[in-house]
């Protein structure tokens, strides 16, 4: 982040970030004062505790949205309950994504799909 900026006032939305790359993104927006949407699967436990550990991080609000990328439907209701909850989106980080390891013969076409679907389309 931008020593000396704060983004308090502004939302961020970051897919793919119930772990890893994106949960770390997530932190950092809510530590300068970003709203934060959430995005991705996981243990709903879990992600209602690090939801509400990055409120705590400086008093901005934090949303989780478990919509599936993959469906342009479901894009869009993520996006109205940004709306909604903030008004809007200032910052957009698209994390999401996935993988799978085969040879080119022995590659699933459904693999296929879901990979265009999440890390190309969904962007």
């Amino acid at each position: 982040m931008t020593q000396g900026k704060s983004l308090t006032g502004k939302t961020a939305l970051v897919t793919g970030s119930t772990s890893g790359i994106g949960l770390a993104y997530a932190r950092a927006l809510a530590g300068e004062g970003a709203n934060v949407v959430i995005n991705g699967f996981g243990d709903a436990a879990a992600i209602e505790a690090e939801r509400q550990a990055l409120e705590g991080l400086s008093g901005a609000a934090a949303l989780y949205s478990g919509h599936d990328l993959t469906k342009p439907e479901e894009i869009e209701a993520m996006m109205k309950e940004a709306a909604d909850q903030f008004g809007g989106v200032d910052i957009l980080i698209n994390n999401a994504g996935t993988q799978h390891v085969a040879p080119v013969e022995e590659f699933p076409v459904d693999k296929w799909n879901l990979i265009i679907a999440l890390n190309l389309v969904s962007a």
